[in-house]
């Protein structure tokens, strides 16, 4: 039995005939499901073609796990029925052949697991969905090519198949979706444009739907396709058409309707109409489609907002989360956490704050802080004003895709990692995606659980800083170190236990006595892949692929030192840092040998301070000297010492015309992790980079992080310093700075949770809860904005609260410009007696 049947390949009752005519159906898979029809497991697959959606569905006759071939009988005696063992040529990492396990369903398969747990039988890739193994087997991401029946007899003469489905079943009676009988699947490359529609709720305090605005394009990726808008509103219009001028097309596109009920149902009619691929929206999930869902079933309506007329459902009961949803055939994406997926940061994601900095524009209305308020008003009172905040709402969450390009980002990400379209995170699925195919090409599957023996891997290396104030220090990165690691020194999870049984001149050493095969590895292979596709990617100016690539491969160490993956093994995870460690250290002594100080490094970034004699006109070319030469002091080292060819590349990342490395607070130690550097751009103009400091830190005060920015743009200018802060306390101790006093900080837990209730954002949220007699400022996930009083952290809601300014001097301005201070020769207490007083 070849490895493809063994895993790939799913059994069936029914046959395919050579007189039955094929077609092939390509298009993007949109959503991937498993479900049961006549005791049968099958697979559907919702996609988008050329010519629409459709639906493809696969007879899929078992679910698929592994065992140990001496563990078969054993197993085989707990069962009378619904699984079979089948001995295949595949090993375990102890190279024990293994058997292919076939369950008839997953209710089965949980019964497998609960025996072989208590008979302390390993079950391998039990975790491994039975429609998401059919896809990577078949290295199949997001685009497919579907071998399906056709009626048409014109076809051409037909493959030999042993992939068998049955036809959809009737109860998929929407005539505008296909469905089809596939036989066969392999990969495809495809562009099929996909439509999108960004939606949004506005409700009563306590939930009543008033209106849902849609807008967005049949075409999400061509900036060409007309814009589609509407807002279904619940009411009658309370203006006159003739009112409207021609500028305000306001009356064509609000849909007016009797009641909460029919809203929902015009919504519902909506979606078969207008047919959406991709749903977008700020909290969709969390907030506006598990609002829907429960008015819902309130008015016990069928939610059947997906293709085909099925229905939005949740796998587990109220947990409305992205990764319970179930909405066939649509995706949706939630433009919190794709924002955050993409790597883009903000001190807050709510959608005023973030398209403020993103548009330099925010919702359509005035006190955005009272917007509740402000929402039953306009139902009341101005229909048509609602009508358009609601619109703009949608129109800002499109416009930051636009602008962030995270549709791309979103596509580029599911077609290089087989996960779901629409699925954020999932470092560790990802990771399984990629390898398990070639894993059980190379004869093997994945390990039961991870190994660690006890040990645990050393993070990233960070050397002791010299603190000062330097003028022209160069920045030297190395380009993605950690891949770079693992593609040159060879570390691979198959690599690791096949090593075992070669002699150590046949392999590459790693730490904690690993070795690692040189025959044929995956990982560095598979790096080696994104590495060429992202340098592609760059020459082609394609920053959505670059960007989705660079995560990818940044986060497969972290995946290996993770212990909630199988492959995760101590001798992995430090064979990548303690290498790190090894080369960072060496590359500080290659370079202090060329008359240059290194002050500082940090994972992959080594400061070099070029020394107070220099004259050196040209620094760039200076920095791209001194990273060619340790490049190729590396690529020798390797070749000489270990016979590998080496893939580390040292870059000129910056030169700071001016650095600060602060001390550690109270000491004369350097800090780590947190400077201050001075660039200028190509018109002279100063440019701030700060790394760990205040200034980045959303636990310090808005006036804080302000002065602090301040402070060092004065120092870097020869500003005057000490006349800035004593007007910046002059105008705290006057009350002109008390809307920058205010700290945010999200509740973790809901506040009954907290053992530490001395925390202030805690203390401010149970005051609170009191104040408006409301629990739910007190539920986790709740941002709490508070300031420090004379009677501790209030929320801002106490208003006759008087603030604790001595506070914000002692333990928020002194600290940040105390340094600063040092720099220049004066202390915090040389400031004038009258600001003295504060202090």
């Amino acid at each position: 039995m070849t490895i493809q049947n063994s895993i790939g390949t799913d059994t069936s009752t029914s046959t395919k005939t050579n007189n039955d005519a094929l077609l092939s159906i390509k298009g993007r898979v949109l959503t991937r499901h498993a479900t049961y029809r006549h005791g049968r497991l099958m697979l559907q697959y919702y996609i988008k073609t050329e010519t629409g959606p459709a639906l493809i569905e696969l007879e899929q006759a078992e679910v698929i796990c592994f065992c140990r071939q001496s563990d078969s009988e054993l197993i085989l005696g707990h069962f009378n029925s619904g699984i079979r063992i089948e001995p295949i040529s595949l090993k375990n990492f102890k190279h024990q052949a293994v058997s292919c396990i076939y369950l008839k369903s997953t209710t089965v398969q949980k019964q497998l697991l609960r025996i072989a747990n208590d008979a302390g039988i390993e079950i391998y890739e039990a975790d491994i969905r039975a429609e998401q193994r059919y896809l990577i087997e078949r290295f199949i991401a997001l685009d497919a090519e579907f071998i399906v029946s056709a009626d048409s007899s014109s076809a051409e003469t037909p493959l030999s198949l042993t992939e068998v489905a049955t036809f959809a079943s009737a109860s998929h009676s929407n005539d505008s979706l296909a469905c089809y009988a596939a036989f066969k699947t392999r990969k495809a490359d495809l562009a099929i444009p996909l439509s999108m529609i960004s939606l949004d709720f506005e409700c009563s305090p306590s939930g009543e739907l008033y209106s849902v605005g849609l807008y967005g394009s049949q075409s999400a990726l061509d900036n060409q396709s007309p814009l589609y808008k509407k807002v279904i509103m619940l009411g009658r219009p309370d203006f006159d058409a003739d009112e409207i001028n021609e500028s305000d097309d306001s009356f064509e596109y609000i849909q007016w309707v009797d009641d909460e009920v029919a809203l929902i149902h015009q919504l519902i009619h909506w979606f078969n109409e207008y047919d959406p691929d991709i749903i977008i929206g700020w909290a969709v999930v969390t907030f506006d489609l598990a609002l829907l869902y429960r008015r819902c079933q309130y008015h016990r309506i069928p939610l059947l907002i997906g293709r085909g007329g099925t229905e939005l459902t949740w796998k587990v009961e109220d947990k409305f989360r992205p990764e319970t949803l179930s909405l066939p055939g649509r995706v949706v994406l939630d433009g919190i956490d794709w924002i955050k997926a993409a790597f883009y940061q903000f001190e807050r994601y709510s959608l005023e704050h973030v398209s403020q900095h993103l548009l330099e524009e925010g919702k359509a209305i005035d006190h955005v802080e009272n917007r509740g308020q402000e929402i039953c008003h306009l139902f009341a009172n101005d229909k048509k004003a609602l009508a358009f905040y609601n619109l703009t709402d949608c129109r800002l969450v499109w416009d930051i895709f636009e602008k962030t390009q995270l549709l791309a980002f979103a596509l580029e990400r599911a077609k290089l990692t087989g996960l779901e379209f629409g699925r954020v995170g999932a470092s560790v699925a990802a990771f399984n995606n990629l390898y398990l195919p070639h894993l059980h090409r190379s004869g093997y599957v994945a390990p039961a659980r991870a190994t660690s023996h006890g040990l645990e891997s050393p993070g990233g290396y960070v050397m002791d800083s010299i603190p000062g104030f330097y003028k022209d220090v160069l920045v030297l990165d190395f380009k993605s170190l950690y891949p770079s690691i693992i593609r040159t020194f060879l570390i691979d999870p198959k690599g690791l236990i096949e090593a075992e049984n070669q002699l150590k001149e046949h392999t590459v050493p790693g730490f904690l006595e690993a070795q690692f095969s040189r025959d044929n590895p995956i990982l560095p292979k598979l790096i080696a892949q994104l590495a060429a596709q992202r340098e592609l990617a760059k020459l082609n100016h394609d920053k959505p692929l670059s960007q989705a690539i660079k995560i990818i491969m940044n986060s497969l160490y972290g995946v290996l030192g993770s212990k909630g993956c199988v492959f995760h093994d101590a001798k992995l995870a430090s064979s990548i840092t303690m290498r790190g460690h090894q080369i960072m250290k060496q590359t500080k002594t290659w370079i202090e040998a060329e008359g240059y100080k290194v002050i500082y490094g940090d994972t992959d970034s080594t400061f070099v301070w070029l020394g107070q004699h220099h004259q050196i006109e040209d620094i760039a070319k200076l920095g791209n000297k001194l990273a060619k030469m340790v490049t190729d002091k590396w690529t020798k080292t390797c070749k000489e010492q270990y016979r590998i060819e080496s893939y580390l590349e040292l870059e000129f990342e910056s030169h700071f015309k001016q650095f600060v490395m602060p001390t550690l607070r109270g000491s004369d130690a350097g800090s780590k992790k947190r400077y201050v550097g001075a660039t200028e751009d190509k018109e002279g103009q100063i440019e701030l980079t700060f790394k760990g400091m205040e200034q980045v830190r959303s636990d310090w005060s808005p006036v804080a992080r302000r002065i602090q920015y301040r402070l060092y743009f004065l120092l870097f200018t020869k500003g005057d310093v000490k006349a800035y802060l004593q007007q910046e306390l002059q105008d705290l101790d006057d009350g002109k700075l008390d809307d920058e006093l205010i700290f945010r900080k999200r509740l973790k837990r809901h506040v009954e949770e907290y053992t530490a209730k001395s925390s202030p954002h805690v203390k401010a949220a149970i005051r609170l809860c009191q104040l408006t007699g409301n629990d739910k400022a007190g539920k986790r996930g709740t941002m709490i904005e508070y300031r420090m009083t004379l009677n501790g952290a209030q929320p801002i809601e106490a208003t006759g609260e008087k603030i604790d300014y001595q506070y914000y001097v002692e333990k928020q301005i002194k600290p940040i410009a105390e340094p600063v201070l040092a720099l220049v020769g004066e202390g915090f207490e040389s400031l004038s007696s009258n600001q003295m007083m504060l202090i």
